[in-house]
């Protein structure tokens, strides 16, 4: 129980990569804030989960790309549980578009989600962090950052951004015991609206590892960056993907 006193939040969490982070951090001790963006059924269902490891659950609806939606959640978990240890920044939109046919709303959209919203838990957690002399700050990164796509220039944009973010974080905040790191999934087993299983293509051949990853690949490191263990681990970017070219070219 290594995070027992905790209290975390992951954004994004009401299934797939967030669920099973939260689990992981819940079975170690966490209180955990859940969060979807409009499925009621999924955040309470997480949060029952976590309520079996006996532990404590606030499933809260907000979409994070919504400043003002993200701030009454930030309001809610801080009055409920009166301050944040850690901060896993998952939640992410991935609408992809030819550049020729985006348009600033469109740009705009994606960078509130995937990386605004960074900005705005993070900015609310931290002055209790610093406080404690304790906290943790994992930002959930993506291959577009490192390899681009067609359609994708909003999303390599902002996961970029979020690689900036995490390196500026770590060296300000690291003196006051407080880890910051981008992890950043590879080709993940995870479903898609609808139920669809992620399209594999010809992909699998270029993993060396020769599978797609799980969610809980993802979740045990977010685990170990947590804890004790992972304390001298900061401001970097760390790929699970099973040995799969990071860049392009």
């Amino acid at each position: 129980m290594q995070l027992e006193g905790k209290t975390a939040l992951v954004t994004g969490s009401g299934r797939n990569i967030g669920r099973s982070i939260v689990l992981a951090l819940a079975r170690e001790g966490a209180d955990v804030v859940v969060n979807a963006r409009s499925n009621r059924e999924d955040v309470e269902s997480v949060a029952a989960e976590v309520r079996e490891l006996g532990r404590q659950a606030l499933p809260i609806l907000a979409d994070v790309g919504n400043r003002e939606e993200l701030e009454q959640l930030l309001d809610q978990t801080l009055s409920e549980f009166g301050h944040l240890d850690i901060v896993i920044n998952n939640a992410s939109v991935r609408p992809h578009k030819p550049f020729t046919e985006m348009s600033y709303d469109d740009w705009r959209g994606v960078l509130a989600t995937d990386l605004d919203s960074a900005f705005i838990t993070s900015r609310a957690a931290v002055p209790g962090m610093l406080e404690r002399g304790w906290g943790r700050i994992i930002n959930l990164g993506g291959l577009q950052a490192h390899q681009g796509r067609h359609g994708g220039a909003h999303i390599s944009a902002s996961k970029v951004g979020l690689v900036g973010f995490t390196r500026a974080l770590s060296t300000e905040l690291g003196p006051n015991g407080i880890r910051v790191n981008c992890v950043v999934p590879g080709m993940i087993d995870t479903s898609r609206d609808g139920g669809n299983a992620p399209r594999t293509g010809n992909r699998l051949a270029d993993i060396p590892a020769g599978r797609m990853g799980s969610t809980d690949d993802i979740a045990n490191l977010c685990l170990f960056l947590c804890t004790d263990a992972g304390d001298y681990i900061s401001g970097q970017t760390i790929h699970v993907n099973g040995g799969e070219r990071t860049f392009g070219g």
